[in-house]
């Protein structure tokens, strides 16, 4: 197997790419305060009363799909049956009878 000639490089480039490595590495920031991306930072906007009347407003006149889903029949599908080919057949001749 061949191997690849190693890279030389300045030791400006080495650190450089070090830095950028263990900033890949380094832990997610999941639940981070310091971090205003943060996925606790989705549900701040809730604590705000005036935007909390507002879902709440909203939650209280939007149906839910469970209520509307009970509006239709809840009869299961018909199963389909197998036809034979004989019956296939027959009704392939009394619909060119009837038809053609």
């Amino acid at each position: 197997m061949a191997r690849t000639k190693d890279a030389v490089l300045a030791p400006g480039q080495k650190e450089l790419m070090e830095k950028e490595y263990l900033d890949f590495v380094k832990p997610s920031t999941y639940g981070n305060k310091a971090n205003p991306s943060s996925c606790n930072s989705l549900y701040d906007d809730v604590e705000n009363p005036e935007l909390r009347a507002i879902v709440e407003k909203v939650a209280a006149t939007t149906p839910y799909r469970e209520e509307t889903s009970t509006n239709e029949a809840q009869s299961p599908p018909n199963p389909q049956k197998r036809i034979s080919g004989k019956q296939r057949k027959a009704t392939l001749e009394e619909y060119q009878q009837t038809f053609l």
